[in-house]
C-alpha cells in the first residue's frame, strides 16, 4: 500500500481561544543532524515547546486538531451543526473568523492548505501546489463570490453544488472520489495529537498492537530499556464487578462481563535473591509513569514505523526525565522514516540536551490583554554553546510564569 503520510512544515493559526493575531509554527529549520531532507526543505524530526500554564501551548496543539477534525469530519456533520469555532473573546469586536493555514510536503509536492470559519459557514478555503520557483499553482480557491477550481480539481466541478456552506470542499471532494482530494484526506489521517493526562485513550491501540509478534518483541524492549523491572507484558481478562457493570447498562443494552487488560510480569525472589517465577500484576496496580509510559508506546511505534506526525501535549506530565529523554532519543536515532514528533512540556533538561539547535524549541507567552504568542528561541541571538534551560529559567527568553511572593 502507497504510503500517505504527511510531512509538516508550517502550521499557523488567527483568532482561536488565546491566540488573537495569527501565530506560525514551522518545522522548517537549516541543515543538521536533527534534520531531514524533504522537497527543498529541511525538516527537524523533533521540536518541543515551553511556556507557563494557560499561554497557548495546549491551544496550539487543539489548533491543530481543530484543522484535523475539519478535514476529516465537516463532509460527515448534518446540515446546520456548528463548526468548531472557539474565537478570542477578550476584545470588543464583531464576531471574526477563525484562520487555519498548513504547508506539508506530501508525495514529492510542497501543499500549502488554508480555511477559515465562522460558527456554522466556510468564509475561505484554498489549496495551492508551490513550486520549485516558490510560485503558487492553485487548486481551489473559495471565497464569498464562491468556489474556483483550477488543474487537478476541475474534474469535480459537478461537486461544488453538492457542497454545503458548512462543509470544506477538500472534504467534498474526497467523498466524491477526486484522487488529489482523497490522497491529501488520507494524508491527515496520519497526524495525530494526545493529550497528556487522556493517554489513556490510547491504551487500547497499544494492547491491539500486543497482538502482532514483532510489535509485541518491540513494546517489551522499550519496557526493559525504560527500567520497569518487566520481564514480559500479556493480554488477559479482568472481570467487571456487578454493580459497575449495572451503571453502564444504563445506557448501554448489552456489556460484556470482562474486558481485555494488560499484565505486566516481575520478576520474583526467594529469601537469597535467588530468581523462583514471576508474580503478574495488573496494569492498573502500576505507576503512573509506567502506565502513560505503555499507553503512548502503541502511536509512538506506530509513527516511526510509518513515517507520521505526532503531537504530545504536557509530554513529561507522569514520565520521568529520562523516559522523556528516551521518547526524544527514538525519534532522534531511530527514525529511518523521518517521523515527526512535537511535544509540549516544562522539562526544562531537553532544552540542554544533546546539542539542540535553536529551531527546535518554541516559546508561548500571554500578554496583558489576555493575548497569546508564540515564537522560537531561532530568534534570540545566542552562542551556539548557550545552556539554554539556564537562560530560559533567568527569564532570557520570556514565556515564564510571573509568581508573586506570598
Amino acid at each position: 500500500m502507497q504510503n500517505t503520510s504527511i510531512s509538516l512544515i508550517e502550521f499557523s493559526v488567527e483568532n482561536f481561544k488565546i491566540f488573537k493575531n495569527r501565530v506560525t509554527f514551522s518545522m522548517s529549520s537549516q541543515k543538521s543532524d536533527h534534520t531531514f531532507a524533504r522537497k527543498r526543505q529541511n525538516l527537524l524530526r523533533t521540536s518541543l515547546v515551553y511556556g507557563p500554564n494557560a499561554s497557548g501551548k495546549s491551544t496550539l496543539l487543539d489548533a491543530i486538531n481543530a484543522l484535523i477534525s475539519g478535514i476529516l469530519n465537516s463532509a460527515n456533520n448534518p446540515g446546520g451543526q456548528a463548526l468548531p469555532y472557539h474565537p478570542f473573546l477578550l476584545a470588543n469586536s464583531n464576531k471574526q473568523p477563525s484562520f487555519y493555514e498548513v504547508i506539508f510536503s506530501f508525495e514529492n509536492k510542497i501543499f500549502k492548505y488554508s480555511f477559515s470559519t465562522l460558527e456554522k459557514t466556510i468564509i475561505t478555503e484554498n489549496l495551492s501546489e508551490i513550486l520549485s520557483t516558490g510560485r503558487e499553482k492553485a487548486y481551489l480557491i473559495r471565497n464569498k463570490h464562491g468556489i474556483k477550481l483550477l488543474n487537478g480539481f476541475k474534474k469535480s466541478e459537478d461537486v461544488k453544488i453538492k457542497t454545503r456552506e458548512d462543509v470544506l470542499f477538500l472534504a467534498a471532494a474526497s467523498q466524491w472520489n477526486n484522487e488529489i482530494a482523497i490522497k491529501i484526506v488520507n494524508g491527515f489521517k496520519n497526524i495525530n495529537v494526545i493529550s497528556g493526562p487522556d493517554s489513556g485513550n490510547y491504551r487500547g491501540y497499544t494492547i491491539k498492537l500486543l497482538e502482532e509478534t514483532d510489535k509485541k518483541k518491540k513494546i517489551l524492549d522499550f519496557l526493559k530499556k525504560a527500567d520497569f523491572c518487566i520481564d514480559d507484558v500479556t493480554v488477559g481478562k479482568v472481570e467487571l464487578p456487578d454493580a459497575f457493570r449495572k451503571r453502564l447498562m444504563r445506557n448501554l443494552k448489552n456489556f460484556p462481563s470482562e474486558i481485555d487488560t494488560v499484565y505486566f510480569s516481575h520478576s520474583k525472589f526467594d529469601s537469597s535473591n535467588q530468581k523462583i517465577g514471576f508474580e503478574k500484576f495488573n496494569i492498573g496496580d502500576e505507576s503512573e509513569g509506567t502506565q502513560k509510559f505503555f499507553n503512548v508506546l502503541g502511536p509512538i511505534i506506530d509513527t516511526i514505523e510509518n513515517g507520521k506526525v505526532l503531537f504530545i501535549d504536557e509530554f513529561d506530565n507522569s514520565l520521568h526525565p529520562l523516559l522523556t529523554k528516551f521518547i526524544i532519543d527514538l525519534f532522534e536515532n531511530n527514525n529511518p522514516k523521518n517521523a515527526q514528533l512535537i511535544v509540549t512540556t516544562h522539562d526544562t533538561n531537553l532544552l540542554s540536551y544533546k546539542n539542540f539547535i535553536k529551531d527546535q524549541f518554541w516559546f508561548t507567552e500571554k500578554d496583558k490583554f489576555g493575548a497569546g504568542n508564540l515564537f522560537s528561541l531561532a530568534e534570540f541571538d545566542l552562542r551556539n554553546d548557550t545552556e539554554y534551560s539556564k537562560k530560559y529559567l533567568e527569564g532570557r527568553f520570556g514565556a515564564l510564569p510571573f509568581i508573586q511572593n506570598v
